[in-house]
Parts: structure tokens; sequence; C-alpha cells
């Protein structure tokens, strides 16, 4: 089973975290399979912009994707966790932390970051997709 989470942004250079989504694993884990944005709009004449998904439940975090390059034009990217992500298990969502007492409460971070320009901004769609 697939779950998508479809999400509209606004981001500015100095934002963090822009979305801080919970996550419901319900009878299981949850694994990330990608990321689709699409930028409809970039301000401020960015030379880069990237994009950082990670996973945490407060105790431990996750980061599935860090820092990928997303380019400055509007259009659609795709972005997956990376093969050494993957061996590390880090794009796997569990259904309990293992290092905590009871189950976590997990939720995933979207964070743009920007190199060069003049207050720079992206606004557009994401889509987030899970396995079940």
């Amino acid at each position: 089973m697939h779950v998508e989470h479809v999400h509209s942004f606004s981001s500015q250079a100095d934002a963090d975290a822009v979305f801080a989504v919970p996550v419901d694993t319900g009878d299981g884990p949850m694994t990330l399979e990608s990321v689709m944005v699409y930028l409809s709009a970039v301000g401020g004449s960015p030379t880069d912009v990237t994009l950082d998904v990670n996973f945490t439940d407060g105790t431990e975090t996750l980061a599935p994707i860090a820092a990928q390059s997303i380019g400055t034009a509007a259009g659609t990217v795709r972005l997956e966790p990376t093969e050494s992500d993957k061996v590390a298990g880090n794009q796997i969502i569990p259904a309990e932390n293992p290092k905590a007492s009871s189950p976590a409460y997990w939720r995933y971070t979207i964070d743009f970051n920007f190199t060069g320009g003049s207050s720079p901004t992206v606004t557009g769609t994401l889509v987030v997709r899970f396995r079940k």
C-alpha cells in the first residue's frame, strides 16, 4: 500500500523545517520512496536550492534525503533516498523506537536551503510518497 502526502509550500531563505508533519505508521513501519517537487516560482535569483527530508521522534533522527539539489528552474524534480541511506535503513520510519520505553511519535520535516541570491524564495508543491 502507498501513502502520499501533498503539500503546497512557500519558503524563504531564513525559513527552516517548512513542514513538520506527523506520521501514523499504523500497524508497521513506513518507507520513504520519493519526493516529487514542483517549483512554480523562484525569486531572489538563488544559484542553487537544495531540499532535506528528516524523520524524528524527538530522540532519534534519520536523514533519508539530505541536501539534494532541486536546481532553480520551475518544473518537476524527483528525489529518492541515496543507496547508502537505503543500506543504513534511514528511509524507514519504524513503527516504534527500540531505544524508547514507549511507542514513538514520528514526524517528518522538509527544509529548503538556498545558495546565493538576494532574499531567495521558492513556491510550489511537494508530493511525499511512502510505502507501507
